[in-house]
């Protein structure tokens, strides 16, 4: 080997150790580059953590919201044969007061939109603006109206069409708002349901108007725990009507379809009707008198109003509930 050879050979072999050197010392000292920092910084969870942080938070406590079916019904020797499934539930701890067929899977009509009034609000500011598309345009059913494709419209109004006059529109709008598509918004609406614990929960649409969005009144009883527990859902679920602009004409009137806040039924604080012919009347009805809240789930009923005043007042004739 040249002295010319091996003098080479050594300035590589230190210029390597130099790096090294060099490479040590700036991760001993934190200086590392920006970039790499970041990158290891945004690597995504993996599990129902990740899914948890992108569709909002479980209930808290994450216990907080179970019904209890290993009970007997607290309304002992009550019977209520109008609906076909049905559940009354305390609300302070789960427990049932009446039950029918309470696991029992059937359509849910509008009671679909409970699961996006829930995502709605987790994900939607009241002052964000939802562009409006040509789908919200194109859904039948009931219509909030106004909303033209190509405008925008605050959260907060679609929220309000969808809570108190159950519009499919405002559902449709909201969907593709905040997802890009109706599809990918029911995506989010069945992994919300999974980390929820809803069992027999299955959604197809945004607004319940295919019989394919299905549960029974143990998930529905669940749900509106925790959807009464969101501040805004339960803000407006109460609401007789409400004064809306939708972007653009003159300002609309929005009327509850829950008969029972209509008609100031003592208590009566929502939360969610529904119809089609598919799965005929259904309600989650909430009555709040002092500090006792309970909840009504009704699937089927041809007069869900005049049951679920018979419910509350077996309640109160049982005393487990005040007198209006």
């Amino acid at each position: 080997m040249t002295p010319g050879r091996l003098v080479a050979i050594v300035g590589v072999a230190a210029a390597l150790v130099l790096i090294a050197v060099l490479v040590a010392g700036s991760a001993s000292s934190g200086d590392s580059a920006p970039g790499a920092t970041v990158a290891r910084a945004q690597l995504p969870a993996v599990g129902v953590e990740d899914q948890q942080s992108e569709l909002g938070p479980l209930p808290e406590p994450a216990d907080a919201s179970r019904i209890d079916l290993t009970k007997p019904p607290r309304l002992a020797g009550f019977r209520l044969n109008a609906p076909s499934a049905g559940l009354a539930f305390d609300f302070a701890d789960g427990s049932v007061l009446w039950r029918r067929n309470a696991t029992r899977r059937r359509p849910i009509a509008s009671l679909t939109k409970m699961m996006t009034g829930l995502l709605a609000a987790e994900r939607l500011a009241p002052e964000d603006r939802v562009g409006i598309t040509r789908a919200a345009d194109r859904v039948g059913g009931s219509r909030m109206g106004g909303l033209r494709p190509g405008r925008s419209v605050r959260s907060e109004v679609l929220l309000q069409a969808l809570m108190i006059s159950s519009s499919n529109d405002a559902a449709v709008a909201l969907a593709v708002g905040a997802a890009g598509s109706e599809h990918a918004w029911v995506r989010f609406m069945n992994r919300r349901a999974k980390l929820l614990g809803l069992r027999c929960t299955k959604y197809v649409d945004p607004h319940g108007l295919n019989p394919g969005d299905r549960s029974c009144p143990a998930d529905l009883a669940v749900l509106a725990m925790r959807a009464m527990a969101e501040p805004r859902i339960a803000r407006l679920a109460r609401k007789r009507y409400a004064r809306v602009w939708p972007g653009t004409g003159k300002k609309l009137t929005l009327r509850a379809t829950n008969h029972l806040l209509r008609d100031r039924y003592p208590g009566a604080i929502g939360l969610k009707t529904g119809f089609t012919n598919a799965a005929g009347h259904c309600l989650v009805a909430v009555i709040e008198r002092g500090s006792r809240r309970i909840g009504i789930v009704l699937l089927g009923d041809e007069d869900p109003w005049a049951s679920a005043r018979r419910i509350t007042r077996a309640a109160v004739r049982a005393g487990v509930f005040p007198r209006g």
